[in-house]
């Protein structure tokens, strides 16, 4: 009897081993034999699930979200009201630069991607644009000062949450550092934790 194969989980294992490149020399270090090289695989093989390197490159940005996605999720298991929800999404952000970082650096790789490819650009705008409606219906959801404008809020978090993960990354400072500024973004803009 043929050997029976999971096509998207040997789709998913090469887009993987393509992320894990992007973030070690960029979009530029991806190649086909790369890929192949780095999943342990054939170039055929990896031509026979993406034709072209664009195919695979918009196949691991894909992959780039959910799992991001994938982090986010874990991180609001435990989460027991809107102002937790909040600091915890924004925390898992951070948190990125330590316990995911072959995901950041790959995001800011596909981030200069989304200037010449439309369906990254896309996907990039997708994934922001959701996040910042939740993040902004959790502010809104929790502000106690009247007149705060969640949606402007909701840019200021994520900006801050994405410089803070870059900053643990790199080592600035640490998780529990960079939780301490974001605590402080959060108090400023006065979160009921009551709701």
């Amino acid at each position: 009897m043929p050997k029976q194969v999971d096509h998207a989980a040997r789709r998913a294992e090469i887009a993987h081993a393509a992320l894990r490149l992007c973030a070690q020399d960029g979009l530029a270090g991806v190649s086909i034999g790369r890929v192949a090289q780095e999943a342990g695989v054939s170039k055929g093989l990896v031509q026979h699930y993406f034709a072209a390197k664009a195919d695979l490159l918009r196949a691991s940005a894909h992959l780039l979200r959910q799992e991001i996605e994938r982090h986010v999720r874990a991180a609001l298991r435990d989460a027991d009201s809107p102002a937790d929800t909040l600091r915890c999404t924004l925390l898992a952000i951070v948190e990125l630069g330590a316990r995911a970082p072959v995901l950041l650096l790959a995001g800011h790789a596909f981030l200069a991607r989304t200037v010449a490819d439309p369906d990254v650009r896309g996907l990039y705008r997708a994934g922001g644009d959701a996040v910042h409606r939740e993040i902004a219906a959790l502010v809104a959801a929790t502000a106690s000062e009247p007149g705060v404008d969640a949606g402007a809020e909701a840019h200021v978090l994520l900006g801050l949450a994405r410089g803070l993960a870059d900053g643990v990354l790199v080592g600035e400072l640490g998780v529990a550092e960079a939780a301490a500024v974001l605590d402080h973004q959060l108090g400023r803009i006065s979160l009921r934790t009551d709701v």
